[in-house]
């Protein structure tokens, strides 16, 4: 899969993020590529599997800070929302999304793991 194909699949900011790092696509393409090594997302996984609230507060807000700076645009959204029902204390409504984050930040760990070279 070409970074190109990436990008589209996933729904990536690839201007935004470009911006980020300076028009240095090199180095986006660097840090996109180190997502899967980041130890939030299981960190969100082990606090939605225990019920810790604080937990999945804390890991889910990481990981919209992570996605959100990597152009992950539908990760950013969901962990964004989970973030705000649990500050909220919505919890059936971050319930109904940890399906949909965790589908969505294992979709872009499977398709970085196609990525060319």
């Amino acid at each position: 899969m070409t970074f190109d194909e990436f990008a589209k699949e996933i729904d990536m900011d690839v201007t935004g993020t470009l911006n980020r790092f300076s028009g240095n696509a090199e180095l986006m393409q660097h840090f996109v590529r180190t997502f899967p090594d980041d130890k939030t997302f299981p960190q969100l996984q082990a606090a939605i599997a225990a019920g810790n609230w604080s937990g999945i507060e804390e890991a889910a807000h990481t990981l919209k800070g992570v996605s959100g700076n990597l152009g992950f645009s539908t990760l950013f959204t969901l962990t964004s929302e989970i973030v705000n029902d649990v500050r909220t204390k919505q919890f059936d409504a971050a319930t109904a999304l940890f399906p949909k984050a965790i589908e969505c930040c294992q979709h872009i760990i499977d398709c970085i793991n196609k990525l060319d070279g």
